[in-house]
């Protein structure tokens, strides 16, 4: 048994959520998922085609691997498992994301309505302590919504929020809130004597004080970055969260809206299956009356599928407006379809696929290592719908990531910078004033402007980018967050900016702000 909250950690982060879930259902169209070894081999196989999974030998050979996505998308209420067939199915939410609605909403709403106890939390292979009670991300925003509190870091959820947390009942919240605050003041003498027995490894026992808490921290930062993806909180130093200013409104209507945990009957022959589809509803939606009886899976309602799961794909990696005849040819190259199938598979088919590559992007931008060719690639893309000739040259030595012209006869060389908080150290600096600047304006003549794409940057940012300037007085120099990035983007696709705006906006010499937008 496990007594503290669970989430399964095979993928720590949400932003590969539609491919995920749309290469499991291409593996599971109308069939028993349970047992079916060559099934999730299969489904394996195509996570590490998207680069979602780590590619590798696996010496069990025993799918264990394709489980644990099972168990991440059942978590989050995108699947159930049909009673009468044992068959997997999408809930209402699932389909949605399939359907290239919006994912952040969808995922939102599903984030604030997870609870345990739930078929999840009561699996043989994780079950949760039945002393809790609770929708855990609802009363994480009620922790940072809270005066007294209004910071949280992973030290703190692991020890105290994830382990004594276990109702939403003002008793239970109160006693959090005062362990929280006992333990700023007194640090880890506040712990229990008996905290490594109440908090042992649910395969080996007791283990070591150091290992107990290093595994609480870790579902701890999961959460931390599962709450990322919704957009309300901003990450601030190291492994700690606050609400961002511009969600206070949308988090108070989320804890005000009258809601409770939902009953759940393990025992009920369709208690599991009633839950799950109640759980997976998507936005506006308050039944799932759906039936599946008789139900053929076709060639063409397979082929259909897959065309849209790569066509969904590609919208979560780089924007694209319109479906061209490039983009159909590129979908039948991966596929192996005919032109004519591909275009007969996206009829109809209108994803908003603005939205998929807007949730794609921003976590792009805090992946670190994880996704930092990805965010320089998508930023090349997004360049390129700014009406940029673009450039990604960030695979050759002593180079920026990426190289933009603009038909007015100026260009300007991009760094970015997968980091939360980024600051220009001085060898990041060097690097732009000794290599980059006169690489390129010995290249160019009509180098006019360099900038930084970061998630954040610290206090100083301003100060640091007129250094390069003073350094290299003829180029002037800007830094973006992801967001306003593609916020500029957004403008741009709906009223189209000059060229001569964009280039007063990347030669500030600071860093561009949302009113510097607003005013274009």
């Amino acid at each position: 048994m496990i007594n503290n909250w669970q989430v399964p950690r095979n993928k720590r982060k949400l932003y590969p959520v539609v491919d995920i879930l749309s290469l499991f259902t291409l593996q599971n169209l109308g069939d028993v998922w349970n047992n079916d070894l060559a099934r999730q081999l299969d489904f394996e196989s195509e996570l590490e085609r998207y680069g979602i999974k780590r590619p590798g030998l696996r010496r069990d050979r025993k799918g264990g691997g394709a489980r644990t996505y099972e168990s991440w998308l059942y978590n989050l209420g995108l699947i159930f498992i049909e009673t009468d067939t044992e068959i997997v199915r999408t809930t209402l939410a699932g389909e949605a994301l399939l359907a290239g609605q919006p994912p952040v909403p969808i995922i939102t709403k599903q984030l604030m309505k997870l609870q345990y106890p739930s078929p999840y939390s009561q699996r043989g292979r994780v079950d949760i302590n039945s002393r809790f009670r609770i929708r855990p991300f609802r009363f994480l925003l009620r922790l940072l919504l809270d005066p007294r509190i209004e910071v949280l870091s992973k030290s703190e959820i692991g020890r105290f929020v994830i382990t004594e947390g276990e109702n939403e009942t003002n008793a239970c919240y109160e006693h959090v809130v005062q362990r929280i605050l006992d333990y700023r003041i007194n640090g880890e003498g506040v712990l229990p004597n008996d905290f490594d027995d109440l908090y042992t490894s649910s395969t080996t026992g007791v283990r070591l004080r150091e290992k107990t808490i290093k595994y609480l921290e870790d579902i701890a930062n999961t959460l931390m970055n599962y709450l990322e993806y919704t957009q309300f909180i901003l990450r601030v130093g190291k492994g700690k969260i606050v609400l961002s200013e511009d969600s206070i409104h949308d988090v108070e209507a989320i804890l005000n809206d009258g809601t409770s945990v939902r009953a759940y009957d393990p025992n009920h022959p369709y208690g599991n299956e009633n839950f799950q589809r109640n759980f997976g509803l998507a936005p506006g939606q308050n039944r799932d009356n759906r039936t599946f009886g008789g139900e053929t899976v076709t060639d063409t309602l397979y082929r259909q599928r897959r065309v849209r799961s790569e066509l969904l794909h590609i919208a979560g990696i780089r924007p694209f407006t319109t479906i061209t005849t490039q983009l159909v040819n590129e979908i039948g190259s991966i596929t192996g379809f005919t032109l004519e199938q591909v275009e007969d598979a996206i009829v109809g088919f209108r994803p908003d696929t603005f939205s998929v590559f807007e949730a794609s992007y921003l976590n792009m931008a805090i992946s670190g290592r994880e996704l930092d060719t990805e965010f320089e690639l998508a930023t090349a893309e997004v360049f390129e719908l700014l009406g940029f000739y673009s450039r990604h040259v960030g695979n050759n030595p002593l180079h920026p990531d990426i190289f933009v012209e603009s038909p007015e006869n100026y260009s300007g060389i991009i760094d970015t910078k997968a980091y939360r908080r980024y600051s220009i150290s001085n060898d990041h600096r060097n690097r732009m004033t000794n290599n980059y600047i006169p690489t390129y304006k010995d290249e160019h003549d009509n180098l006019e402007f360099f900038m930084y794409v970061a998630d954040g940057f610290g206090t100083n940012i301003n100060s640091q980018i007129q250094q390069i300037h003073t350094q290299s007085p003829d180029v002037f120099g800007s830094v973006i967050t992801a967001r306003n990035t593609i916020r500029i983007l957004q403008r741009h696709l709906s009223d189209p900016i000059s060229h001569e705006d964009l280039r007063s906006l990347f030669k500030t010499n600071r860093k561009i702000t949302l009113r510097d937008i607003e005013s274009l």
